[in-house]
């Protein structure tokens, strides 16, 4: 409602929403479980190879929840840049599956 809140963004009142450590674990495995039943099920390369960014998606997020809840106190931008350097991992992944699709396409 537009008029409650004062044309504010959001309401002062809202409490934020935060996620533990053991549902950002769960999300994390689920991701890499679905990649590897995923790269597991598929007869043909390529469509193999797409389900291999989802799991290191999956491990992205276990690392910047882990870095996010470490009790040690380091920095949590350790976990942002490895969730970094996994995504370009998995867009090299995903060129790679692009390039032998395309190789197959002309047999």
């Amino acid at each position: 409602m537009p008029g409650r809140s004062g044309g504010r963004l959001a309401d002062p009142g809202a409490r934020t929403v935060t996620a533990g450590l053991v549902a950002v674990l769960l999300v994390a495995s689920a991701l890499v479980a679905v990649g590897a039943v995923t790269a597991a099920w598929r007869r043909d390369l390529t469509a193999a190879i797409a389900a291999v960014p989802l799991m290191f998606g999956g491990a992205g997020v276990a690392f910047a929840g882990a870095a996010r809840f470490s009790a040690a106190g380091g920095e949590p931008i350790f976990g942002q840049a490895a969730m970094v350097l996994l995504a370009i991992a998995a867009l090299a992944v995903v060129a790679l599956g692009v390039g032998i699709a395309g190789r197959e396409g002309r047999r």
